[in-house]
């Protein structure tokens, strides 16, 4: 007597054990993969970027999005042409000149700390010489790395050009059809809950594209404004300090206040000053002027750029940003707080859940939920015999 064939399903328990398996495989499998999941992820990254503009442009002139990907790509290489032509031979001279005036960089530094072993700070007397031995061992390694890590970077450029390549197909296949891929993703969420989750991906879609597009904008935004103002102060190397501020701005809190200390660090130690300064006096000034435009970052820029697309306190910002360079090291630094903000949009949702409450879908940026508005109640229209004979 043969069995009558039944499908195999799940228990309740074994649901679960089979979600954190295949999540836990594909982990791995990331980290396994190392520089090969590189231009995949990064592809990943740039399609998000770039996905509303494609779509704007589609939907206004109805040009396939080929074309308008195609377009993408020769303007963002005609800028890159552009920046390598121009830019490229003044960031690298002043590479060169850096690497070669570090021993002297070194030098004066360690001549200060013998010449000052005693600090004497508002009556307290700390020795100094602790401080020249680790600072000068640092500065040397660091010297004789940035020097040593040039050959080994033109070894590896064959690898580069190819995970290059790599990342740019995957980037047009992944703009070509961003829409089926999502609704691929949607797809796979049973149809009653759909438009619940849809909801929830579109929250954390406002959260993860406010921060990162105006993060992006802020970069070049601040590392133009320091460029022009260390030009003026006549600050050598100023348009490598510029562009290391305007990426440390990635890093909140830490990032802005790591690059004014570098910047000042390189003014005490150069030959000449602007306007014949003192280099003390030079370094007050750098650092007033990172104040200033940091106070115009947090009250003029963020708001209208980035504006409260993460909406986190700032407890929890100095928090997520330790957490992050504890886990992640200095990715984690970078991702430290759109990963906050999602996990904010998540545990709100998973709280609301074990409440048995459905989360108000108004509240995709922190806010309270928007009351339904008041309306009055219709008057009362007595009704007309439209079959009686109108009066005289």
């Amino acid at each position: 007597m043969s069995a009558e064939p039944q499908p195999i399903r799940l228990s309740p328990i074994g649901k679960p054990i089979t979600i954190a398996i295949i999540i836990t495989l594909a982990l791995l499998l990331i980290r396994g993969l190392g520089p090969v999941a590189t231009p995949f992820i990064a592809a990943g990254i740039t399609a998000y970027l770039f996905n509303p503009l494609i779509t704007w442009l589609h939907h206004r002139t109805k040009v396939g999005r080929g074309a308008w990907i195609g377009l993408l790509y020769l303007i963002l290489g005609l800028l890159i042409y552009l920046l390598v032509r121009f830019i490229g031979p003044i960031i690298a001279g002043e590479y060169r000149e850096l690497v070669r005036t570090i021993p002297t960089l070194i030098k004066d530094l360690r001549e200060q700390l013998q010449n000052n072993a005693t600090i004497n700070l508002g009556g307290l007397q700390f020795n100094a010489g602790p401080a020249d031995q680790s600072l000068t061992a640092l500065l040397s390694e660091i010297g004789r790395q940035i020097p040593a890590q040039a050959p080994r970077l033109f070894a590896t450029v064959i690898e580069t050009l190819l995970l290059f390549v790599s990342y740019l197909m995957v980037t047009y296949y992944l703009l070509d059809q961003a829409d089926r891929v999502m609704e691929w993703i949607y797809g796979l969420v049973p149809a009653p809950y759909r438009a619940e989750i849809r909801t929830l991906g579109q929250q954390i879609d406002a959260v993860l594209a406010g921060y990162v597009r105006g993060t992006l904008l802020l970069v070049p935004i601040m590392a133009v404004m320091l460029y022009i103002a260390l030009l003026i102060l006549g600050v050598r190397y100023a348009l490598i300090l510029a562009i290391i501020s305007g990426f440390l701005e990635i890093i909140p809190l830490i990032g802005p206040w790591s690059a004014a200390g570098i910047t000042i660090i390189v003014s005490l130690f150069q030959v000449t000053t602007a306007f014949g300064w003192p280099h003390w006096l030079l370094a007050g000034v750098i650092g007033l002027v990172y104040f200033v435009l940091r106070i115009l970052e947090d009250n003029f820029i963020i708001p209208r750029i980035v504006g409260g697309a993460v909406h986190l306190h700032p407890m929890l910002v100095i928090f997520a940003i330790l957490a992050g360079g504890a886990l992640g090291g200095a990715f984690g630094l970078f991702v430290a707080i759109p990963v906050a903000g999602v996990l904010r949009i998540l545990l709100r949702y998973f709280y609301y859940k074990l409440i048995d409450q459905d989360p108000p879908t108004s509240e995709a940026h922190g806010l309270p939920p928007v009351p339904e508005p008041h309306s009055e109640p219709a008057p009362v229209v007595e009704p007309v015999d439209i079959s009686a004979p109108a009066r005289p």
